[in-house]
Formats: C-alpha cells, sequence, structure tokens
C-alpha cells in the first residue's frame, strides 16, 4: 500500500456505505497528483469537499483532500521554499485538531518536510529532525504515513552524509511493519537506491531497481501509481548507467538507450536533477550532443528551480549549466549561469563542497577567449542580420558582448543581445547592459524598449515599474530643463 493506493482500499469501503462521490474523490486525488496535474486538482476539489462534509464522512477526509493540492506542489512540481507557507499550514490546521484528524494515508508533515528537503536538503537537518522526531511515533506501522516519513528520515540521514546509517534504519523500519503482517511498499525501495548511489554502490543500486521494477512496477494494473514509479526508476537507471559508463563499467550504449526523453523531464520537474546528471555524464563521453538546445533547457529549469525556492537544486543546475557552456566554448551563457548558481549559493545553509564546484566552473569560464569577430564592431549587428543570419545563438551573444565592450552605447548590439538572450532563456544577462545604456540616456526610446522587451519576457514586474519610473523622471527633468529657459 502507498500513498497512491491507499485510497483506493478506502473508498471500497465507502461506496458499500453508500457514500459515493467522496469514494471517487479518495480515488481521484492521488491519481491527479501521480500524473502532476495540479489544475485539476484545484478545479475538483470544491465538488470533493462537498462529499467530505456530508454526515458519515470521516474526520480526516477533508484534509485529506487538500493534502493533495500541496502534495503535487512539492512532489512532482518540486517547489521548495514557495510552498513552505501552505504545507505548515496545513499541517497546524490538522494536528491542531487533535487526535483521529490526521489523515491515516497522507500525514500532512510529509508536505512540510518535502518542502525543507526541496529548498536545501543538508542545510535544514535540524528542522526536518525535528519534524520526524514529533510526528514518527504518532504513526502506525504498515501505513502509508508511516513508510512515508520513514522514507523521509532516511533521506534527511543521506543528506547529513549518513548514508550507511539510512540503510540500516530502513532495515529496521521494514522488520517493524513486517511485524504486523504486512510488507513495505515499492517507494521503500528507492530509499535504498538513493542511499546506495551516495555510497557509490551503483551496481547494487541498480540491481534494486530491476528488483523493484520485475516484482513490483510491472506486476501492478497500468494508471498513474504504476506510471509514476515507472518513471522514478527509468530516470534513476539512466542516471545510474551514466555514472557507470563514465566510469568504464557498462557500455555507454546502455547508458544512451536509457535515457528518458528531455520530454518527460520537462512535465515533471521533479525528475529534471536526475535527467541533467546523466546528460552531463553522456556529455562527457562524446555520447550526447553538447549544443545550445542542451544549455537553453538546463537554463529554463534552473530559472523554475530559483522561482520555486529550491535553492540546492537551481545551485547544481546552473553549476551543471555552466561546465557544458564551457565545453560547448560559450562564455556569455556560462557566465549567466555562474551569476544565478551564486545567487542560489547565497541562500544555501551548507554549501559543503559545492563552493568548490562553482569556483572550478568559474575558473574555467573565465579562462575562455573573447569571441572573435569576421567584422568590426560597428558592423557586426548588420552583419549578424544578413551573413551571419545562421550564427547559433551562443556564438552571436559571445560575438556582440565583445562587439559591446568597444562600443556600449551602441543601441542595435544591444537590442540584438536582447533579442539573443530571449531566445538562449538569459534576457536577465541582457538586460543589465540595457539597463546602463538606458540610465545613460533615458530619451533613447529605442533602447528603452528593447529593455522593456527583456523585462517582460522574464515576467519581471519590478523591473518593468524601475524603466517606467526611470524614464518618468527622465522626461520630467527634461521638461524642467525646457520651462527653466523659456
Amino acid at each position: 500500500m502507498t500513498l497512491w493506493t491507499w485510497g483506493d482500499e478506502t473508498a471500497q469501503k465507502m461506496r458499500a456505505d453508500g457514500q459515493t462521490v467522496l469514494a471517487d474523490a479518495l480515488v481521484r486525488m492521488p491519481a491527479l497528483a501521480a500524473e502532476g496535474d495540479l489544475d485539476r486538482i484545484v478545479a475538483e476539489l470544491p465538488d470533493a469537499l462537498i462529499g467530505a462534509e456530508r454526515e458519515g464522512a470521516p474526520s480526516w477526509a477533508s484534509h485529506y483532500l487538500h493534502y493533495w493540492a500541496v502534495a503535487v506542489r512539492v512532489g512532482d512540481r518540486a517547489e521548495g521554499a514557495v510552498a513552505l507557507a501552505d504545507a505548515e499550514r496545513l499541517a497546524h490546521t490538522v494536528h491542531a485538531q487533535g487526535a483521529g484528524h490526521c489523515p491515516p494515508g497522507a500525514c500532512p508533515t510529509i508536505a512540510v518536510l518535502a518542502c525543507h528537503a526541496n529548498a536545501d536538503g543538508p542545510g535544514h537537518i535540524a528542522a526536518r529532525a525535528m519534524l520526524l522526531a514529533e510526528s514518527l511515533p504518532h504513526t502506525q506501522p504498515g501505513t502509508p504515513a508511516f513508510e512515508a516519513l520513514t522514507l523521509a528520515f532516511a533521506d534527511m540521514l543521506i543528506d547529513d552524509d549518513r548514508a550507511d546509517e539510512a540503510i540500516g534504519y530502513l532495515d529496521a523500519q521494514a522488520e517493524v511493519v513486517r511485524a504486523t503482517g504486512v510488507d513495505v511498499g515499492l517507494y521503500y525501495g528507492f530509499g535504498y537506491v538513493r542511499a546506495l548511489r551516495h555510497l557509490d554502490r551503483y551496481d547494487q543500486a541498480l540491481a534494486v531497481l530491476d528488483h523493484l521494477e520485475g516484482n513490483g512496477v510491472l506486476t501492478w494494473p497500468a494508471g498513474p501509481a504504476r506510471s509514476d514509479a515507472q518513471r522514478r526508476v527509468s530516470f534513476e537507471r539512466a542516471r545510474l548507467l551514466a555514472w557507470l559508463a563514465r566510469a568504464g563499467k557498462r557500455p555507454v550504449a546502455d547508458a544512451l538507450a536509457a535515457l528518458p526523453p528531455v520530454e518527460e523531464a520537462q512535465a515533471h520537474p521533479y525528475l529534471r536533477t536526475a535527467w541533467a546528471d546523466a546528460v552531463e555524464h553522456l556529455v562527457a563521453l562524446d555520447a550526447l550532443r553538447n549544443d545550445w538546445q542542451l544549455g537553453h533547457t538546463l537554463t529554463v529549469w534552473a530559472c523554475y528551480q530559483e522561482e520555486v525556492g529550491a535553492h540546492r537544486r537551481c545551485l547544481e543546475l546552473s553549476t551543471a549549466a555552466a561546465r557544458l557552456a564551457v565545453r560547448r566554448g560559450a562564455r556569455w551563457a556560462a557566465e549567466g549561469a555562474l551569476h544565478r548558481a551564486q545567487r542560489a549559493l547565497f541562500r544555501v545553509r551548507r554549501d559543503d563542497d559545492l563552493i568548490g564546484d562553482l569556483a572550478e566552473a568559474r575558473t574555467d569560464t573565465e579562462e575562455l577567449p573573447a569571441a572573435a569577430s569576421a567584422v568590426p564592431a560597428d558592423r557586426l549587428a548588420a552583419w549578424l542580420r544578413e551573413e551571419g543570419a545562421e550564427t547559433d545563438p551562443e556564438t552571436r551573444a559571445d560575438l556582440l558582448v565583445a562587439a559591446l565592450a568597444e562600443r556600449p552605447a551602441d543601441t542595435d548590439l544591444l537590442n540584438a543581445l536582447g533579442t539573443t538572450g530571449r531566445v538562449l532563456g538569459l534576457a536577465e544577462a541582457a538586460a543589465q547592459p540595457q539597463w546602463s545604456s538606458v540610465r545613460a540616456d533615458p530619451g533613447n526610446t529605442v533602447a528603452a524598449l528593447g529593455l522593456l522587451e527583456s523585462l517582460l519576457h522574464d515576467d519581471d514586474t519590478d523591473g518593468v515599474r524601475d524603466l517606467v519610473r526611470t524614464l518618468a523622471e527622465a522626461a520630467a527633468h527634461r521638461m524642467a530643463g525646457r520651462v527653466a529657459t523659456v
């Protein structure tokens, strides 16, 4: 029994009692969460709650239904700090009502723990340990909540560099569950996989995945729960095989064949780190093309992690994006990734080896030579529109940056960099020299419009307000000057 399937079993009993609407909702919500479909959960929640409020409904039903909107945000959507207040509010509401109200299938503390882990797992060890100490004693072995909290405890140990203890803990908790007459669920195995990976026991982790797939996932009926478990197996296998191929222990072809399509990682953000890890290993083996489209993908993903407050993942993805950009010789793209990584580093409480990784990527970036243009700086923008129109965006950006070093106020160059930045997902980086130009000459409407496009592309409402204020103040100053001369 898992968080996804617990509602199915409970719903059967409710249908027998005539609570059909609520029974359907108990099955529907976790299924939508397994698919990562937050929009449909939000849309269907009001009607589902009607059944939970009817006479005879369990006291925990309403909280169980509310849980899934938060669960998909911190699970499939991989949100961190931005979801913490909502997760804590739900946990407080449920627990404040006393014993018997916490849904046995989904303790809301699980969502709070996931927020902390997503934001900065190693940096939030103390908060996670306190929550687990408070919650685990109040759950019953054999329930999904007990298993989920057990896995959260093992994850905490792994993030605290105690992966060997995590394995021992999982073994001990499994015996507690089996003593009740049931076995642990399939998702329990993913705890072992993560611990083994952190201990560099990749072959053993692969063996666990094979066991999970052959003896668990493939025996489940088709549906959201099976699809979710299969995705987890596939992405973990791809990451493990790619590392083993890079170490010369597995065929590169096997690792390449195991890599899931990028569209699947795009649809489910919690899988993106595993995909990026696998891809970086495959690129190092020259088994996968390292092009600007890959850079754009990682940039977009890192920006998303920054937006949702998943600071460590943002730092890891941004640093990986910088390393890959260096490998391509794309200096401006690497610098943009490093700038974002540095911002994330300030929000990470335990940086460990992340500082070293970032410093190494910065050194490698600084050693890249400046782009050499075939035409003078004052003719570059026109050349790119004509003869150089097929130049890839990263090369185009490096050429424009080199030209702007000579002609920092050239509006054509600035606007061309803005356009290129938007293609690469680096509109924020392009906006910096655009801002300098606008502040130096607020009356240049072409430069101001170019900056506005960059700000709007990034949904930078604060930047748009600053631009409007800058232009308004400059206009007022010019008007005052005209009046004074009359």
